[in-house]
């Protein structure tokens, strides 16, 4: 009896047993996502309303549960609307709206979006000084989050440029009158000579 309860030890023990790698935590599949947008246009101007279209395409072939896309609007937007989704922020250069939904494996997903631009003057405020020449642009950005990451899987953007005109009674008209100062102090005793000579020669 001791004999064959050793051997069934002996057995049970060079017999192999479940791995540790079979109770490990499997790692989450890698997510593979990418985001595009667009407004259709190169240029905007002061008053006009962007039409956003937001592409979101999940590459993987696994569901990605409530993933996050948000799109930060240009900095002189006045107001947005986001169709299905929420816009956060009210004042000028802080809007922001945002989706929450799952991305089907190899699915995409298209998301829209409107915003109206403000003016020159709502520029310099987003921005908290005098926009620079040159620098006048459009800019709206798109970002993917999956989970609760803060660190974003894709993201993408849109840029337009804004005519670049100067802001109304600001240097313009001083600007001109001084230039036809200058003007008048250099050629005004040549013409005052002129008249002279001119009488001259007359009563001559």
């Amino acid at each position: 009896m001791r004999t064959a309860v050793v051997c069934a030890l002996l057995c049970a023990a060079t017999l192999p047993g479940p791995s540790a790698a079979a109770y490990a935590p499997k790692a989450p599949p890698a997510v593979s996502v990418t985001v595009a947008v667009t407004d259709g246009a190169d240029d905007a101007e002061s008053g006009k309303r962007l039409d956003y279209r937001i592409t979101v395409h999940n590459l993987g072939a696994t569901e990605v549960h409530g993933a996050r896309i948000e799109q930060r609007m240009p900095a002189t937007t006045t107001s947005a609307t986001a169709p299905g989704g929420t816009v956060e922020g009210h004042g000028v250069g802080e809007q922001k709206a945002i989706w929450r939904s799952d991305l089907p494996a190899h699915d995409i997903q298209v998301f829209t979006a409107r915003a109206v631009l403000g003016g020159r003057s709502d520029l310099a405020a987003a921005s908290a000084g005098p926009a620079a020449p040159g620098t006048l642009r459009a800019a709206a950005t798109v970002c993917v989050y999956v989970g609760e990451s803060f660190a974003p899987t894709a993201c993408s953007g849109d840029l337009d440029d804004l005519p670049e005109t100067s802001p109304e009674g600001e240097g313009g008209g001083w600007m001109g009158w001084a230039a036809a100062a200058v003007a008048m102090a250099l050629l005004g005793p040549g013409v005052v000579r002129a008249v002279r000579r001119r009488r001259a020669a007359r009563a001559g």
